[in-house]
């Protein structure tokens, strides 16, 4: 769980518990009326943010389980314009790595960790995990492995536009709908955060 996830868990399971409290008090006093509809509706809440947080750790662990595997390089850092954390934005990891075809791809992977916090340092390996689109990582397999071909992942190239398909990608934090590079990642032109396309 992220950071994030792990706010929305202890929000969801403390309005359930508060909620449901105040809603057995009131159910037993015998003079709920109308105001048990505000209990009941902290109650609600409280469990749609658990559910939330539980269908996307779902779905993180269908795309390890049924992705398929690349061993990546660890490139840099973006901003995950998409929360922030005392303050600050949490920082997102990017990686280059060699796709089935031999073609260099680049990914955002949602690290989300904090700034300074070193925990995936650059030139270092990990392993990926590409599904439909979305990606997932090990954080288990941050190691110093020497890679073939790695000079070409950690230099500083441009992208070959040969090799680029543009396609209409749409942000996952704003909505937005523009164009970008499949299989790299992109920056969203309206709210800023990256993504991979």
């Amino acid at each position: 769980m992220n950071i994030a996830q792990k706010i929305l868990m202890i929000m969801g399971v403390s309005y359930i518990v508060i909620g449901g409290v105040i809603t057995v008090a009131l159910a037993g006093s015998g003079q709920a009326g109308l105001f048990i509809v505000i209990p009941l509706f902290f109650v609600v809440l409280g469990i749609a943010f658990v559910c939330g947080v539980l269908i996307s750790i779902v779905k993180k662990k269908k795309i390890s389980k049924l992705g398929r595997k690349y061993p990546a390089k660890i490139y840099g850092y973006v901003n995950n314009g998409s929360y922030k954390v005392n303050g600050c934005y949490t920082m997102n990891t990017k990686v280059h790595y060699f796709d089935e075809n031999g073609v260099e791809r680049e990914a955002v992977l949602p690290t989300a960790f904090a700034k300074g916090a070193n925990m995936y340092p650059i030139g270092m390996t990990i392993d990926i995990f590409e599904y439909q689109g979305k990606y997932d990582f090990d954080p288990q397999s941050v190691r110093n492995e020497i890679l073939p071909r790695e000079n070409e992942l950690m230099d500083d190239k441009p992208i070959e536009p040969e090799k680029m398909t543009i396609v209409a990608a749409s942000c996952q934090n704003c909505g937005a709908t523009y164009q970008a590079a499949k299989g790299y990642s992109n920056k969203c032109p309206y709210c800023g955060s990256y993504h991979t396309v």
